[in-house]
């Protein structure tokens, strides 16, 4: 059932596509016939049955061709840099995880940071949801960084400037948390901004060129979750990969990179419009 949902998909996406290449399936196929009678006169391929065939044997390669793809890469011009977009599970991936968090780098799982936020998930996967080794690591590699101090109740009070990047390592595992929403103060809301997603992603792209250290660098979707921008899906991919060419073009940061997409999302991303884009 799901192949077929895909399969429609994709002739949804590129219906004209869809039918060029039927055609071109079809002649391709009507040469090797005309070419295997000339030779082989013997053979009769002809009637309405090879007709059918050869039209399903069409429609077939079109379906096939037609099925959304769930990975492109593509190098970033005069630089060694590849940068990979796929549909997966961002904590299978190998690197340097990247992960969104507020501008407090809250740990309290409840009211300031959601079990359901990738903030959240983290704290509770990495760090058994305790908050205090996620608050000691954090406070000692931005032991230098300046920070105002604003009163809330219930909640950390040390408030850091968007794109601030911590480095965090628990066990064998890497995480560049970086701040990307700001919080309400008074209801602990968080939201973001495509001017503060951009500064985000410049700042750790900032943090990444002093610690990356050839490792691979994974990023997901930001700017999708609980303080979504409100882009639409493929626009706001769009605008992640826009930020980290131009990083790159200032000064390389990462050889490898992957975009990591949850695969919730795999109907409102057109890898093969992305792909067209960026090559």
């Amino acid at each position: 059932m799901k192949l077929t949902h895909n399969i429609y998909l994709g002739i949804k996406r590129h219906p004209l596509k869809f039918m060029g290449e039927i055609f071109l399936a079809y002649s391709a196929l009507w040469t090797i016939v005309e070419s295997a009678s000339y030779f082989f006169p013997d053979i009769k391929l002809q009637g309405i049955n090879c007709y059918l065939a050869l039209i399903s044997l069409g429609v077939l390669v079109a379906c096939i061709r037609a099925y959304p793809c769930r990975s492109i890469n593509f190098k970033i011009g005069h630089s060694n840099t590849k940068i990979t977009v796929l549909f997966g599970d961002l904590f299978d991936r190998d690197g340097y995880l990247a992960i969104p968090v507020n501008e407090f780098f809250d740990s309290q799982i409840g009211l300031p940071v959601s079990p359901r936020s990738l903030h959240g998930i983290v704290i509770n996967k990495f760090f058994g949801g305790l908050s205090t080794s996620f608050d000691e690591l954090v406070a000692a590699d931005l032991a230098n960084t300046p920070t105002k101090d604003i009163q809330r109740i219930g909640a950390k009070t040390l408030l850091y400037p968007i794109g601030t990047t911590a480095e965090v390592k628990i066990n064998s595992h890497r995480l560049l948390l970086f701040a990307l929403s700001i919080t309400d103060l008074a209801t602990f809301k968080a939201s973001t901004t495509v001017p503060d997603l951009a500064r985000a992603l410049e700042g750790l792209c900032a943090k990444a060129r002093v610690v990356l250290g050839g490792e691979r660098l994974i990023i997901p979707l930001v700017g999708s979750g609980l303080s979504s921008i409100g882009l639409p899906a493929n626009k706001l991919l769009e605008l992640i990969l826009l930020v980290l060419v131009n990083e790159t073009k200032k000064s390389q940061f990462a050889f490898d990179i992957e975009v990591v997409i949850h695969p919730d999302r795999f109907d409102e991303i057109d890898l093969r419009l992305i792909e067209y884009l960026w090559r």
